[in-house]
């Protein structure tokens, strides 16, 4: 793979835009695959997305442009569309089970086995972190 994108926060201002970066990679015909670590991974599970402290107080504001901007911003409907577009999205196998969420984890997600959890950063070209 070309670049793997690890996103560590839970937060909708980190979800958003590295959902959005992989689209448009995989568009442009890079090979891209999506790492949720821990807080990235609950907050899928449990279905509840926040903007972090700084960007709260814009959170309509955000809404709002962003219907004018007709972009999307909910993360569950953009890992439903970066899944959808074969992008790989996986998690830590062992931080759901730790959670006790490995039954709830959306289909979307592969949870990686502790054997697994290297393989990605291993066959990638490139990593870069949360945007």
């Amino acid at each position: 793979m070309d670049l793997l994108i690890d996103v560590h926060s839970g937060e909708m201002d980190t979800l958003i835009p590295n959902l959005w970066m992989a689209s448009m990679l995989k568009a442009q015909g890079v090979d891209v695959a999506v790492f949720l670590e821990w807080r990235a991974l609950v907050a899928f599970t449990d279905n509840e997305f926040t903007f972090s402290s700084p960007l709260a107080k814009y959170a309509g504001a955000v809404e709002q442009n962003a219907k004018q901007m007709e972009l999307p911003l909910d993360p569950l409907t953009l890992l439903r569309r970066v899944s959808a577009a074969g992008i790989p999205i996986y998690a830590c196998g062992v931080e759901a089970d730790l959670c006790g969420i490995a039954a709830k984890v959306p289909p979307e997600i592969q949870p990686l086995k502790m054997e697994e959890l290297n393989r990605p950063i291993l066959d990638a070209k490139k990593i870069i972190g949360g945007m």
